[in-house]
């Protein structure tokens, strides 16, 4: 053997060294998500190139991680593995809130904290809470931190309660006079309640009654102590 074929030689097996050596990937039974509210757990396995083999689900271990350290929506993670079971527990950035922001020619999507932070914007997130639509102004204006502290309180008091209601919510705009109109989920009519729960207390009750005798107006305004249903 020439010494160019040696050479050859022993760079193809240090380069195929390095190759395996680098290599994470891994075989598992199933991969199981703890933690999980807001996030697309399906998602993250097909961001991380996931495949189905014979052997059963091979994953690189060190690809997975990147996406999950680029997920805006996750605080911290950690990755285990137990008896082929590949466990992802994830701690997730909570509350967050889908704002629509409007302006005069464009709406723009933005995902925020409680704190009204902008983690990102142009695109839409799935959140366990309603899409909320406010004028950019409003928005930005520091005068109305306390009222949109307000709403977004209103709204986790609700998720914690855990009642069919809360999954009802779709929609809520913050009207230019500070009321709100609630839209929900396979339902047409408008709800116009006051920015405090009283007013997310009287939707339920009306929605469920609207259930019971399957009519749904146009708008209801439920901000009066008295309320009149029009057909």
């Amino acid at each position: 053997m020439n010494l160019k074929r040696i050479i050859l030689l022993v760079f193809f097996t240090l380069t195929a060294a390095a190759v395996s050596g680098a290599d994470s990937s891994i075989y598992v039974e199933r991969i199981e998500f703890r933690g999980v509210r807001n996030i697309d757990k399906y998602e993250i396995v097909r961001n991380a190139k996931a495949k189905v083999s014979e052997k059963g689900i091979v994953i690189d271990i060190d690809y997975l991680k990147e996406v999950l350290d680029s997920s805006i929506m996750i605080e911290n993670y950690d990755v285990d593995i137990e008896n082929n079971l590949l466990i992802v527990t994830v701690d997730e950035k909570y509350p967050l809130f889908m704002i629509l922001r409007v302006e005069k020619n464009i709406s723009v999507p933005c995902l925020v904290d409680e704190k009204r932070n902008v983690l990102d914007s142009g695109r839409f997130f799935k959140t366990d809470m309603p899409i909320i639509i406010v004028e950019k102004d409003f928005f930005e204006n520091e005068e109305n931190s306390v009222y949109l502290k307000g709403l977004f309180d209103n709204l986790l008091q609700i998720g914690k309660e855990k009642s069919d209601f809360s999954v009802e919510l779709a929609e809520i705009e913050i009207y230019p006079g500070r009321d709100l109109r609630v839209k929900l989920k396979s339902r047409k009519t408008d709800f116009i309640i006051k920015n405090d729960l009283n007013g997310f207390k009287k939707i339920e009750k009306s929605a469920a009654y609207l259930d019971a005798v399957n009519t749904y107006p146009e708008r209801l305004d439920l901000k009066d102590k008295r309320i009149l249903i029009r057909q």
